[in-house]
């Protein structure tokens, strides 16, 4: 499957990248994140350029869940996907995710909600299988949007300098 990131740049600035070749804090954009896109996309970084983001990869996704757009970057975690959310609890009540989280639950793959912390913290992490699947689908938004008002309380690790 090929798409193109366009000028969505949610991942050069929410993730953290520690490798010797970049060292990037979450929160704060990459020193090469530009508003088209990277600034040196053709000569980026080893990480940068095995990085899975779950929208290009995942074929059942459609334009609407590229993270800029979806409020979400979906990343491979402990055998699952992570949902890291940016968007606040729009992104949590929209259709299509409480769709695809069920899926995802009804296989028994993991199933993971990240928050980010303020600048140069690392996300919060919970899991979400055990918790959702004890409860009736039509209550999850409602369980969502209280696990994400609790992690975003949560006493997040900063990055270490």
């Amino acid at each position: 499957m090929t798409r193109a990131c366009g000028d969505c740049t949610v991942c050069c600035t929410v993730l953290a990248i520690e490798t010797a070749e970049l060292r990037k804090v979450p929160g704060v954009a990459c020193t090469h994140c530009t508003t088209q896109g990277c600034g040196i996309y053709e000569t980026r970084y080893p990480i940068c350029r095995s990085y899975f983001c779950g929208w290009h990869g995942m074929a059942d996704l459609d334009e609407s869940w590229r993270p800029d757009r979806s409020g979400l970057v979906l990343s491979p975690h402990d055998g699952g996907v992570e949902f890291l959310v940016f968007g606040g609890e729009t992104a949590l009540r929209r259709a299509a995710f409480l769709d695809l989280l069920a899926r995802l639950i009804a296989r028994g793959t993991p199933a993971f909600l990240a928050v980010p912390g303020p600048p140069g913290y690392y996300p919060a992490r919970t899991g979400l299988n055990v918790r959702l699947s004890t409860i009736d689908r039509m209550r999850w938004g409602d369980v969502l949007a209280g696990a994400l008002a609790a992690a975003q309380r949560h006493a997040f690790v900063p990055m270490k300098p």
